[in-house]
């Protein structure tokens, strides 16, 4: 227990992005990651945050934890009487029907009190197909590199981690445009690849002539089947791009939603009503602090008329005291 991993929020958030990062059938099957898949999360993970220096067992046990949690979450949202809290990221219910869930599952308890901003991300990771992996290692085709090649390329156009400030919507959108019309040069640099192994090097015996007994093999048959696997080539990549991208607009907009949230129902706006209650005593003022801490109390705290938040936070000061 003593090496037990501390998961702070900011690792959570870096793991789920780095797990969408890699979610290919190159790296994961409907049963699991591969061992091939988990030895790049661990490294990207331990590039990014240094800090944390997580093993890999702890990587494995985390991402184990929050699927069973996601799970858990997700049944109860499936009962009757229970709602989900887009801004507050928690589940909302009666008093009365949190006994009942508690009763049959004491591990949710926690949840009764505490967020769980990952519900989106892990569900768009663990509830959608798998895309198809670019530049499988079982496949044989003289083009794998270029599409490698123009994944990469695709790879480089998407933002960097929401977190460092890179949240704008409008530039995500254009990385999806320009990620779609640089799928348009995988034929082109097919195309010049193939040419390239057709045109005869210098000093290379020349092409061998066919044999008059041997079948003529028909060019027709050929370029079809090129043709389709270029097209489901530049499919899969255009379907893991267009996936990755969608999720980060969509966490792009919950950071800029949340944003707005925090600065309505700040600390500061609560302790500016605050200093305009005559009938609140200093100690109840002082303890207020730790009641504002929490985003859902601040909410709930401005949200009531001037007259009705005194009941209120005299109320939850005691519940403190008790």
């Amino acid at each position: 227990m003593a090496n037990r991993a501390r998961w702070v929020m900011k690792f959570e958030k870096g793991l789920i992005d780095i797990l969408h990062e890699n979610n290919n059938s190159h790296y994961r099957t409907p049963n699991g990651w591969r061992s091939e898949g988990w030895k790049k999360i661990v490294k990207d993970f331990n590039d990014r945050h240094p800090d944390a220096g997580f093993t890999k067992v702890q990587i494995q046990e985390h991402e184990t934890q929050l699927k069973k949690d996601y799970k858990l979450i997700k049944s109860i949202l499936q009962r009757d009487g229970v709602s989900w809290d887009q801004n507050a990221s928690m589940i909302r219910t009666t008093d009365e029907i949190w006994d009942e869930i508690i009763d049959e599952s004491p591990k949710a308890r926690k949840y009764q009190s505490k967020s769980f901003p990952l519900l989106q991300s892990l569900e768009m990771l663990l509830e959608r197909d798998i895309p198809e992996g670019v530049g499988n290692i079982d496949e044989e085709d003289n083009n794998t590199s270029t599409l490698r090649s123009m994944s990469r390329r695709l790879s480089a156009l998407v933002p960097g981690s929401i977190d460092e400030g890179e949240n704008n919507i409008s530039a995500l959108q254009r990385t999806l445009e320009l990620g779609s019309q640089g799928l348009e040069d995988v034929d082109l640099l097919q195309n010049h690849d193939e040419e390239a192994l057709e045109r005869p090097q210098p000093g290379a015996d020349p092409k061998p002539q066919q044999r008059a007994d041997e079948p003529a093999q028909s060019s027709s048959c050929i370029e079809p089947q090129k043709d389709k696997r270029k097209k489901r080539k530049a499919s899969d990549i255009q379907q893991t791009m267009e996936a990755y991208l969608d999720f980060r607009m969509k966490q792009a907009r919950t950071k800029e939603q949340t944003k707005k949230d925090g600065e309505q129902f700040s600390i500061s706006r609560c302790i500016k009503a605050l200093q305009s209650m005559t009938d609140v005593s200093d100690q109840v003022r002082v303890l207020a602090a730790d009641v504002f801490k929490d985003s859902v109390n601040r909410e709930i705290f401005l949200s009531y008329e001037p007259r009705l938040r005194a009941l209120w936070l005299k109320r939850e000061v005691n519940r403190l005291l008790c």
